[in-house]
């Protein structure tokens, strides 16, 4: 079965407590990134900040400038090892409707991100192989 460490985002950005959400806005924009994990000094993750936050904050009339990641961020995000399954995964993104989930240690430190689009990309990669730009259709052998 295919785990969290197989499909996650390893060289992840990550946001402190006191980034600016302006940073954070820029980042996102950079990176095309759909969120950014919060560390504290530790790395542990302690939330997350995704473009509706920025939004959020933007429709209420916030500056950007001085709001930090502390002010705006979804505390205490759901996280997961390394060694969790993907359908697991999968259901705690459709529960929870959010984005991205942070991978950490067992420390709940921050070693990687497993967002829809890197579930979607894993599917892609064991369904189908690309040969002279034409994608042929290849079953999944049997695990």
């Amino acid at each position: 079965m295919t785990k969290a460490s197989n499909v996650m985002t390893s060289n992840v950005v990550a946001a402190r407590e006191s980034t600016t959400a302006m940073d954070i806005s820029t980042k996102l924009l950079i990176g095309e990134f759909n969120g950014l994990p919060v560390i504290d000094t530790n790395a542990k993750v302690i939330g997350i900040v995704t473009a509706v936050d920025i939004l959020r904050a933007l429709r209420q009339g916030k500056n950007l400038d001085s709001l930090r990641a502390i002010d705006i961020m979804t505390r205490n995000p759901v996280v997961v090892k390394q060694d969790t399954e993907i359908n697991e995964i999968i259901d705690i993104i459709l529960q929870k409707a959010i984005i991205l989930v942070p991978v950490v240690d067992d420390d709940r430190k921050l070693i990687g991100v497993v967002g829809r689009l890197d579930i979607l990309q894993q599917n892609l990669n064991e369904k189908f192989v690309t040969i002279g730009g034409r994608c042929l259709s290849e079953p999944t052998p049997p695990a």
